[in-house]
């Protein structure tokens, strides 16, 4: 989501934008490029081929296509097309880290580190991003480019739709169509893997319908912990209280915000916390784990409450006071789209990603400081 959101900025800032992916990928995602603008190269590399093969073949990539910018997301193996494209003579070279360095070892940061210095740039999801792989962390400022190459610019959402999809959606139906009625709803979103934290939940549901018997969970997403999970619903014996929704495009999970009445991100570690933060747009109080960048997105007894991760106790506390206080809760959801609307907003991302694009590669920038349109691949 967070390139979605990037090939747009660039696209409407004038860029020609060409979104490569090497290894595999989603349908879903490749049209969402391509309807944000971007023109998108699917190179279909087997990972068993080996990170040599991969480096030969973005560096004929890049010098084929020859573009002014290559922006890398730096997911495993991202030193890689970092290495191609400065071998490759790209004149400009980004990248963004996702994940919390505390979750790496020596070597990954070292090797982080040296990637850092073969950019012009090296940007950052949350603080907490940023600090875990270099000690420090600053909010991209374009004033103080030659202080230093690493930066935090926030993820971002699009506030404005999601509450436009929430406003349009028929609660009655959907709630109807789920066989949901009046019973409160918490939901979870995400990928079905150990580190998001499904199972901690679970065991926290047992015990929050001990005391809110009527209470249901929404569960969205797909992953590789799907049949441990189904089979730990089963052990716990709460299968009836659960929806298994599975992996949904985002109109559809904005639409589930709209029934939900509190959203869970129990993640074991959480690099930014962009679920949080879109049902935060979306009028909801959030119930996350106090790590990371998630700690930066929800504020405590504000927005939501923030738990210990892995600490299912702590977690029904917090659902079911937010549960048996509605008024509580929608005032938390209030604040939440306000501080999405302050800090994690499309525009607020896109304003610091053109001007962080112009300050270090200034020819994409007249006299004027209007954009010119330039190339690049992502």
């Amino acid at each position: 989501m967070q390139t979605i959101n990037l090939v747009r900025t660039l696209v409407d800032g004038g860029y020609q934008v060409m979104v490569c992916c090497y290894y595999d990928h989603a349908a879903c995602m490749v049209a969402a490029m391509e309807v944000a603008g971007g023109c998108v190269v699917l190179m279909g590399l087997a990972r068993s081929d080996g990170l040599w093969h991969l480096f030969g073949k973005l560096k004929r990539f890049f010098r084929d296509e020859r573009p002014d910018i290559v922006h890398v997301q730096y997911i495993a193996p991202g030193l890689i097309p970092i290495l191609a494209a400065r071998l490759a003579r790209v004149a400009t070279v980004f990248a963004t880290v996702h994940q919390p360095g505390r979750t790496y070892g020596c070597k990954a940061k070292l090797l982080l580190r040296g990637a850092t210095q073969l950019c012009a740039a090296f940007f950052c999801i949350s603080h907490s991003v940023e600090k875990s792989w270099f000690g420090s962390s600053a909010q991209f400022n374009p004033q103080h480019v030659s202080s230093r190459k690493h930066w935090t610019i926030y993820n971002a959402v699009d506030g404005k739709r999601i509450f436009r999809k929430v406003a349009e959606t028929d609660r009655t139906a959907l709630r109807a169509n789920l066989d949901l009625w009046a019973r409160p709803v918490l939901g979870i979103v995400g990928r079905l893997r150990w580190e998001k934290g499904q199972s901690v939940l679970l065991d926290a549901m047992a015990t929050v319908l001990e005391k809110i018997p009527s209470a249901l969970l929404l569960v969205v997403g797909d992953g590789p912990d799907r049949e441990d999970l189904h089979r730990q619903t089963m052990q716990l014996g709460i299968m009836g209280s659960l929806r298994w929704l599975g992996q949904q495009n985002s109109d559809n999970v904005f639409q589930l915000y709209s029934i939900m009445d509190v959203l869970v991100v129990p993640s074991i570690f959480e690099g930014f916390g962009l679920v949080a933060a879109e049902a935060m747009a979306a009028g909801l109080p959030v119930v996350g784990t106090a790590v990371d960048g998630l700690a930066e997105v929800i504020v405590d007894n504000e927005t939501g409450r923030l738990v210990p991760a892995q600490d299912s106790a702590a977690l029904v506390d917090a659902l079911v006071s937010l549960l048996s206080s509605p008024a509580t809760a929608t005032e938390m959801g209030r604040k939440g789209q306000q501080r999405v609307a302050e800090l994690f907003s499309l525009q607020i991302f896109s304003e610091s990603t053109l001007a962080a694009y112009a300050a270090f590669h200034p020819s994409t920038k007249d006299v004027k400081g209007a954009y010119k349109p330039d190339s690049l691949s992502i």
